[in-house]
């Protein structure tokens, strides 16, 4: 599950690009309307944004898209794999609850957000 959020806070770091100036260029003091607090954000996926930098049919724009499409169906698929053992995890720690305390659900905090959690 680690691996897919990454994979995903990725997808979301290259599809978000973030315009930022820390200092004004006329004057030597922090300018407070362009800080890094209030920068402006662009999205990329915007068709004026890409249109303007450069051509639609560019190979950047081509291998972008690729890359994200990747990175989209790899954190997918592994978020996906992470689900499905954190399903068997918490039937198995049923199983064994049962085995061990003679029910299968108490509701206790633990129990009760890990099934939240799912």
């Amino acid at each position: 599950l680690l691996c897919g959020s990454l994979l995903s806070v990725s997808l979301l770091v290259i599809t978000v690009r973030k315009n930022r100036r820390f200092f004004s260029t006329n004057n030597r003091l922090l300018n407070l309307n362009e800080s890094f607090l209030l920068g402006k954000v662009e999205y990329m996926n915007e068709g004026k944004n890409v249109l303007q930098k450069t051509s639609f049919f560019s190979p950047i724009n081509y291998y972008k898209s690729q890359l994200i499409e990747q990175l989209d169906y790899w954190s997918y698929r592994v978020i996906s794999l992470g689900f499905l053992f954190l399903t068997i995890g918490i039937l198995s720690g049923a199983v064994w609850a049962n085995e061990a305390w003679g029910s299968y659900w108490s509701w206790d905090p633990k129990e009760t957000w890990a099934f939240i959690t799912w």
